[in-house]
């Protein structure tokens, strides 16, 4: 059997993993629907608080309670829609209840898609 070679190192550091050319200089979050890494400006944060036993849900601005994060969508009239497709994925997966930690009811999300002005769209789960 042959000795086996030892290598001498390069000089080299070893890879790391790159962060997505955001701006690293502000607080970035995830969007509960797709996902993606984005600063905080270009996301839009949902709340859920229960006042007087029913649930409240909140979109932007302070508010008390826990928070998702959504893409925010564009809207020609000014107003904080969320992006469609992220709106349409964090529903049909659940990704509310699980950022709330609580479950939700048909009520709770019609709220949500009233909330985020989603009412044009239909849920993916729904569809037959």
């Amino acid at each position: 059997m042959a000795p086996t070679r030892r290598r001498r190192p390069t000089g080299r550091r070893p890879r790391t993993r790159r962060v997505p050319a955001i701006d690293r200089h502000g607080p970035v979050r995830s969007c509960v629907g797709c996902r993606r890494r984005r600063p905080w400006s270009e996301l839009l944060r949902v709340t859920c608080d229960e006042v007087d036993g029913r649930r409240v849900v909140a979109v932007g601005g302070p508010s008390r309670g826990r928070g998702a994060w959504l893409c925010a969508g564009s809207a020609r009239d000014g107003a904080r829609r969320a992006a469609p497709g992220c709106l349409d994925a964090a529903l049909a997966r659940g990704r509310f209840e699980r950022a709330w930690r609580t479950a939700l009811d048909d009520d709770d999300r019609g709220a949500i898609r009233a909330a985020l002005g989603g009412d044009e769209h239909t849920d993916r789960s729904r569809r037959r």
